[in-house]
This record gives C-alpha cells, sequence and structure tokens, in this order.
C-alpha cells in the first residue's frame, strides 16, 4: 500500500501549480474538487496520510480520510518544475496548489525513522540538478550506489542498462546539455526502481517508506527550446510514461503489493 503525489510548478506559481494523487490505497480517501491546498501544508499532508499526527489541523476537504490502525507501506513525493500539469489519466485527484514555497519531508522522515528504528524504513530524498541528496536508516545501505553527481548520473547513461537504449527519444539530443539533464533525471527514477526491485524485503516489510524527488530538467528544457518545442513536448510525454507506468506504477505496484500513496506536484 504507498501514495504516489506528484507536483508541478510553472513559474514560482504564476501559472498553474497542481498537486496530483496519482495513486492511493483504499483507506486514505481524497475527495475530487475545488479544493486548493497551500504548498507550505505538503509536509502535514504527507504525515496524516501516513497516519502520523501534526501539530495544526490540516482543514482541508481534500483528503476525506486516512486510518489511524493502516498506514501506506510507501510514500512517494514527485516535484516537477517548468511544467502546468502531466497527462496521467489514471490519476485519483488533482488539486491547485497556492504558495509553492520551498518544503521538505525532513519532520515526516524522522519520524518514521524513530519509531521504526528496529525495522528497515528506506527515507529517500533526492535532487539530481542539485546534486542533493538525503537519506535515512537502510536507505544508506541500499542507494549507496546511486549516482548523485550530474557527472555520475551522465557516465551512468553510457554504461549497460541506459534508458538511452530504451526511451523514444525523437527531438532530444544525447548531446546537448539541456537534454542530458533530464534524461539524467529519467536515469535516477530507474535506477531506484532497479534497486528497489534487488532488495524487494525492504518494500515489503512493515515500516512505511519515504520518497521524495524533486526534477526540473522540464523546467530547463523550457528556457532553452521553449514550451512549444518538440523537446519540451516529447519529454513530458516521456516523463508523464515514466511516472505512471514505467516506474512506480507498475513495478513499485508489485513491489508493495498496491499499497502505496503519490503525491505528483507540478511547479
Amino acid at each position: 500500500i504507498y501514495i504516489f503525489v506528484v507536483m508541478c510548478f510553472h513559474d514560482m506559481g504564476v501559472h498553474g501549480d497542481s498537486l496530483t494523487i496519482l495513486q492511493a490505497p483504499e483507506f486514505v480517501s481524497f475527495q475530487k474538487g475545488e479544493w486548493p491546498v497551500s504548498g507550505e501544508k505538503i509536509p502535514d499532508l504527507v504525515a496524516l496520510t501516513m497516519g502520523f499526527s501534526v501539530q495544526e489541523d490540516l482543514a482541508w476537504p481534500g483528503l476525506r480520510a486516512a486510518s489511524l490502525f493502516q498506514r501506506p507501506r510507501a510514500n512517494v513525493l514527485v516535484v516537477v518544475r517548468g511544467v502546468d500539469s502531466l497527462t496521467l489519466p489514471q490519476s485519483v485527484a488533482s488539486y491547485h496548489l497556492e504558495n509553492p514555497v520551498p518544503f521538505t519531508l525532513d519532520d515526516v522522515a524522522e519520524t518514521v525513522h524513530s519509531l521504526f528504528a528496529e525495522d528497515t524504513p528506506v527515507v529517500l530524498q533526492l535532487a539530481p540538478s542539485e546534486e542533493r541528496l538525503y537519506m535515512l536508516g537502510k536507505a544508506n545501505a541500499v542507494f549507496e550506489d546511486l549516482p548523485v553527481t550530474l557527472q555520475q548520473i551522465r557516465a551512468r547513461l553510457s554504461q549497460d542498462g541506459s534508458v538511452l537504449t530504451s526511451l523514444p527519444l525523437n527531438s532530444l539530443s544525447r548531446n546537448a546539455e539541456a537534454d542530458l539533464l533530464f534524461l539524467s533525471e529519467v536515469q535516477v527514477l530507474h535506477d531506484i526502481t532497479a534497486l528497489l526491485l534487488r532488495h524487494k524485503h525492504l518494500a515489503r516489510d512493515h515500516s512505511p517508506d519515504i520518497y521524495s524527488l524533486e526534477l526540473s530538467g522540464l523546467e530547463e528544457l523550457g528556457r532553452v527550446y521553449g514550451q512549444d518545442s518538440p523537446q519540451y513536448r516529447d519529454a513530458t510525454a516521456i516523463l508523464a510514461s515514466v511516472l505512471q507506468k514505467s516506474w512506480y506504477w507498475e513495478r513499485e505496484g508489485s513491489l508493495h503489493h498496491n499499497l502505496f500513496k503519490c503525491l505528483l506536484v507540478w511547479i
């Protein structure tokens, strides 16, 4: 049981920033409607869906119910910068995001780590474009070989298992800097899945896992080529496919027995 959430951010909140629930277990219920949510409340929203308490009442009608007796086995939060939204037809619900201020899931991660210290929670927060990585607990062992710096990730693109051999690149170039940044982020998503498939016992234990990923490759493609460019359109289609099918939707679903929550944020 896991939750998959995508957040999209566009030009620091000038356009249609959004929060999309890609998948959620039955005991975490989201109600469709025109209920905006503030970016600063995202950590509290994640905590509540995982059965943890928060200091202030969220008072947001979009979250209809969360169980005190069941919690998602994983919470996946993906922040996508530089796009209003992605086409994700199988999503549970989508909401307008107000005041998309910077936030982290550090407090939620610390709660998980303290409550399940004797178990094997995986806590991974990653922003490839900023070469920023934060890990706790067993994640330190599972992801110790995960490429972190852009130089490492780009080198990974030329090795066995590279996404370049399977993605429909179309207008995207293997040599352009902006294109490589985007493809590097897709490679990281692919490698995280591959590592989890090799350590299935971590995904199937009783401790909840947290994944928080921030992607800015689309933002850079839009800046370099424009959002009407074939490069931007092709990259948008690739990322939507990776998020909904290739990565957590199919592979992680089987790992966590569909007991997950995913939040997607477009900025």
